[in-house]
């Protein structure tokens, strides 16, 4: 699968769950312990925000730690519109020129662009399946895009220093499970 088509599937994706949180479940637990799925959501925007920003080479309109949560709140009263705006600014800075393929300066270190897509896509991706799971959404994911984020996970998820953060243990998973099952499994999650 292509770089910056995973990258837009994975917004895709997650934003179909993104629009059908409700109000009311803004203060759930979600399977990120620390965070609720308010602040679940800010993380997502300010993901797509900071993506944005790498992706230009510019600084973030809204300034965050990769993996954190930005200052302030981004998902405000409506936070599909917000999912919406912030994820035309990363696509289209994602789209320009050769940016998924030269290399960028992130708060991480230099990265290639395709390193730089992959952790995106996958960070996206999978706190959409968070999400899901923590509002009674269906979580299972395009089988061909949870292959790809599970290719590069296992790729690029090697060490503990690696999954430090928000990556968990690999939790076990039979081999025959779907692969969303697996990658939420191998990315510390319980499917």
């Amino acid at each position: 699968m292509e770089l910056y088509t995973a990258f837009e599937q994975a917004i895709a994706s997650t934003a179909r769950t993104v629009k059908g949180v409700r109000t009311d479940q803004l203060a759930e637990r979600t399977p990120c312990a620390e965070w609720d799925v308010r602040a679940l959501l800010n993380h997502l925007i300010g993901t797509l925000w900071l993506s944005q920003a790498l992706f230009t080479d510019a600084a973030p309109r809204h300034p965050m730690a990769p993996g954190g949560l930005p200052a302030s709140d981004l998902a405000g009263d409506d936070p599909a519109a917000a999912y919406e705006e912030a994820s035309a600014a990363a696509l289209a800075a994602a789209g320009s020129g050769e940016t998924l393929t030269r290399l960028h300066v992130t708060p991480l270190g230099d990265m290639p662009g395709p390193a730089l897509a992959g952790f995106t896509t996958l960070d996206i991706l999978v706190h959409g399946w968070d999400l899901a799971k923590a509002t009674g959404q269906p979580a299972a994911l395009e089988a061909s895009l949870a292959g790809h984020a599970l290719d590069f996970a296992q790729q690029a998820l090697t060490t503990q220093e690696t999954r430090a953060g928000r990556i968990g243990p690999e939790v076990a998973v039979a081999a025959g499970a779907p692969v969303t099952d697996r990658l939420a499994g191998f990315l510390g999650r319980r499917p």
